[in-house]
């Protein structure tokens, strides 16, 4: 075993490395489509966790970005700075979409072949159009995997529809019986003769 030598011992002692866990990105549900309320809670559990979470927090390794001269106003500035962000998502991307979202994602206008691609030239810095770009890119994701999400029902909503749907009939039936009692009524007209 070794041992520090003790001319070592005015030292402090080493501190524990605080480590990252590699990714802290929600696993996404594994799920083609959500065909009922079983699959929503999962689907539901992700979507949470994943709009908690920040596109920083984001595995540089998932996207591509690249950074290219800008146009439109703004002088010199956007003609000689590489200021416009672009981030390109490869699809599919089981770490970062589920699989229930892509058919709604190919249907998104940031959609090119098998990939998201998202670009910004709001701002006049590479940071804040990243962080831009990435934002787009995780609404474009929120949108497409809730688009499917339905409400969970309550057993109090149920009943008071079922409420509802009872007092409709009824309602219905009295509306149904009046415009009979009319029609009867228009029979052949009799002593006028």
């Amino acid at each position: 075993m070794l041992r520090a030598p003790s001319s070592w011992a005015h030292l402090p002692a080493p501190r524990p490395r605080l480590v990252r866990p590699s990714s802290t990105l929600p696993k996404p549900p594994q799920l083609a489509t959500l065909a009922d309320q079983d699959d929503m809670r999962p689907a539901r559990d992700w979507l949470a966790a994943f709009e908690r979470l920040g596109t920083a927090e984001w595995p540089k390794d998932l996207f591509e970005t690249s950074f290219t001269r800008s146009s439109g106003p703004g002088g010199q500035h956007v003609n000689r700075t590489f200021s416009k962000a672009t981030v390109r998502l490869p699809l599919p991307s089981p770490t970062l979409v589920p699989p229930y979202a892509l058919p709604h994602l190919r249907q998104s206008p940031h959609y090119v072949p098998s990939a998201l691609l998202v670009s910004s030239s709001a701002q006049r810095t590479q940071q804040t159009n990243l962080a831009d770009a990435l934002g787009k890119l995780k609404r474009a994701i929120v949108d497409a995997a809730t688009r499917d999400l339905v409400g969970d029902t309550t057993k109090e909503q149920k009943d008071r529809v079922k409420g509802l749907v009872v007092r409709e009939k009824k309602k219905m039936e009295k509306v149904k019986k009046l415009r009979k009692d009319v029609k009867g009524g228009r029979g052949k007209v009799r002593g006028w003769d």
